[in-house]
């Protein structure tokens, strides 16, 4: 390879520079124009498909993703034969040194990541758009699924791009129904009737502002209407009794439907005047008398 540099160092003149120069700028061009082109035939092409709307913009992504790799490739390679025409890539690629090797370890993982992000797809796991949780960690909202990485974007505006071969869990926020669980605490000196009541109330109040929200079956009729599940603890952290408020909700109300039902238990608990549980701590006032007990044990 130095040695083509060198003879090309050698021959260097304005005519070749100009033709040099021509070239890389119509390769670039014509890759841009690709992708530019590309783009907008694969939307097209799949506005037409009858796919669901998250399905068709990760299915755009994913293939906008594969087209832009063979573009990359294509065009590097051209450029290379641009200013080394003569200049054979097969000894290198295929060669067994330490770039060779390097090359192996890189398509192992490219691999890897491809085929678990068919498989990611093909098992319909997230589409772009959907809300999710992966690995237990990052939390957010899907932007692409391309090639060979998950970018997902986390409510607070941060961008995370995931390897597809590092995606091992997935929560998915965005299926067809959703159950909210809101649990609230109360002393032990609140009678559990009237905690009752007072959760029967906000139940009511939910099903009336958020009807929209709450999953519906093909009559019309909730599915699981906003309900006191019960009580589900009466030891956590000695505070008091747990109860539960469940309801199943659509995927895009089940965030606003557990802060309605948080807010509207503190409002009614207030003017009713029941008290939600908190942290209490009990101090004792032990007296003991150094003097009076050295004497007890001197008689």
């Amino acid at each position: 390879m130095l040695n083509h540099l060198t003879t090309l160092l050698a021959n260097l003149s304005p005519a070749l520079v100009l033709d040099r120069g021509a070239r890389v700028l119509l390769i670039l061009f014509g890759g841009w124009l690709l992708l530019n082109l590309g783009g907008r035939i694969i939307r097209r092409a799949f506005a037409v498909a009858r796919v669901e709307p998250g399905k068709r913009e990760t299915l755009v992504t994913l293939v906008s993703s594969l087209v832009r790799y063979l573009v990359y490739a294509v065009a590097a390679l051209l450029l290379i034969k641009v200013f080394v025409p003569d200049f054979d890539l097969a000894p290198i690629l295929a060669g067994a040194g330490v770039l060779g090797l390097a090359v192996g370890f890189g398509a192992q993982s490219l691999i890897k990541d491809v085929v678990t992000g068919f498989f990611i797809n093909f098992e319909d796991q997230l589409h772009v758009g959907d809300y999710v949780q992966l690995n237990d960690g990052v939390t957010g909202t899907v932007e692409e699924v391309g090639l060979r990485m998950t970018t997902i974007r986390e409510w607070g505006g941060q961008k995370y791009y995931i390897a597809n071969s590092e995606i091992r869990t997935v929560r998915n926020y965005n299926r067809r129904e959703l159950r909210a669980i809101v649990a609230a605490t109360f002393p032990f000196e609140e009678d559990p009737r009237r905690v009752h009541e007072l959760l029967d109330e906000v139940c009511a109040v939910i099903r009336e502002r958020h009807a929209d929200g709450l999953l519906r079956d093909e009559n019309g009729e909730f599915v699981e209407p906003p309900q006191v599940y019960g009580v589900t603890d009466i030891s956590r952290d000695e505070r008091g009794g747990e109860f539960t408020i469940i309801a199943k909700t659509t995927p895009e109300a089940y965030w606003a439907v557990q802060r309605a039902i948080r807010e509207e238990i503190w409002v009614r608990a207030r003017e009713r005047g029941i008290a939600l549980a908190y942290p209490r701590r009990v101090l004792e006032d032990r007296c003991i008398k150094p003097s009076g007990r050295r004497q007890n044990e001197d008689g």
